[in-house]
This record gives structure tokens, sequence and C-alpha cells, in this order.
């Protein structure tokens, strides 16, 4: 199978993440974006779109467990946190990245060109669906295993006493309000998408100007994206 946009073999991804498919068909799909379907003559249902409304909930299933037992005297507010800032679509984007998944995603040539390969939305999307391939493909075992290992660094780092969340608009308010500024506003400036998959652009300011900009899925994603770039934009100017 061949994509508009140029991707890496199926097999070599299965070998890099030491896997072996009964159903290699479930990890093409996996890795299938509604772009290339669309360019292929495909349908919605052959995208990644279904396999990651499973692979959500898999992967939910299987690092709340890990918590519940690891983290045996952290209150309910505790493994929430942490539970939350493990399974945002940065996170598993970033845990995507780090497996090479991005190399290997079948994407139509228009989207390519957007640069979407390396977007956070498509691969915490592909992380999430090639999650639910190894799980109709070897069970809730199998993919135990496999999120644990792609996850891992990221939960020996939650289960530290003095780990703190990913919290950048309560950074960004902390440290304006340390410099005598007033609370920053964010204001949805642009917004696109399908109604499934709606996609938000937000910009954050003071008073008297514009601090950054962040896009996201969701309005709140937006605006954590928005603080965290401004945040960036403060320390570089110091």
């Amino acid at each position: 199978m061949s994509s508009p946009g140029g991707h890496r073999p199926v097999a070599e991804l299965e070998q890099a993440l030491g896997l072996s498919f009964q159903d290699r068909g479930l990890l093409v799909q996996a890795l299938t974006h509604r772009s290339y379907t669309n360019e292929t003559g495909g349908t919605d249902t052959d995208s990644y779109e279904r396999l990651e409304f499973l692979g959500d909930v898999v992967v939910r299933l299987i690092v709340s467990e890990e918590l519940y037992h690891r983290l045996t005297d952290c209150d309910e507010g505790g493994l929430t946190r942490r539970w939350t800032a493990l399974l945002s679509q940065r996170a598993l984007a970033a845990a995507a990245a780090d497996i090479g998944l991005a190399e290997y995603v079948l994407l139509g040539r228009g989207f390519e060109a957007t640069g979407g390969r390396y977007g956070e939305a498509v691969l915490g999307d592909v992380m999430e669906s090639v999650i639910a391939a190894v799980y109709l493909d070897a069970g809730y075992h199998g993919a135990r295993r496999f999120v644990l290992a792609a996850l891992a660094d990221r939960i020996d780092d939650a289960c530290r006493p003095d780990w703190r969340p990913d919290n950048p608009k309560a950074e960004l308010q902390e440290l304006l309000q340390g410099r005598g500024k007033p609370t920053p506003i964010y204001r949805v400036v642009a917004s696109s998408g399908p109604a499934h998959q709606p996609q938000f652009t937000v910009e954050v300011a003071t008073e008297t100007e514009v601090l950054a900009t962040g896009v996201g899925r969701s309005k709140n994603a937006a605006e954590t994206e928005a603080a965290r770039a401004a945040l960036v934009a403060f320390r570089k100017g110091e």
C-alpha cells in the first residue's frame, strides 16, 4: 500500500516496535488518515477514526489501572491529575513521536503539504488508533505491554513524590501577577474543521497586548497552548 504523501513500510514499523500482527490490515488502518482515503477512493470508515475511538478507551483503562496499583497512597484527585497529564493529546503525541509513528502515517498529498504529519492532533490520534489495533490483534495484555512500554518514562515521572502537573495557564497567571499585571484574557480568534474534529485558535492577552496564540481541538486545549507559547516568549526575553 503506497501513500500519496509518502511513508515508510508498515512491516518496518512492526519490527521497530517489536510487534507481529496476525492481521496487519489493522495496523495499516490505524495509520490511515482520512485525507488518504479521500484521495484514494476509500470511505471514512477506512481511516483510523473508528480505531481512535476504541484506543481512547483502552489507553485510559491501562493508565488508570497502572496508576491505581503504583500509587497506593494517592487520593482520587492526585490520581486524576496524573491521569489527565499522561493522556493529554500533547503527551500522547509526544509518545507517538518518540516511537517514530509519524513516518508511517498514510496521508493525502494535500494534507501532507500542510505539514500535518507532525502535528499533535494527528500524532495523538494515531497513538490511540495504534493502541486499539494492538488491542484487537493481541488482546488486552498485548495492548497493556505496548502502552506501558511506550509511556514508561512518563508514567515513572508521574509516580514521583515530587511530581507537579503541567499547567501553563496557572503558571502564566502567577507570572503576570508577580509582575503586577492583570489576569490574562483568552479569546477564540478562529475555528475550523468538521463538527466531530474541530480546531480552535485562541489568543492570550493582557488589557494592552496580545501575548501569544495557540491551537487545539478544544477551546481549553488551545488556551493551554497559547499560555505555553506565552511562557516560552517570556523566558526567552529574560
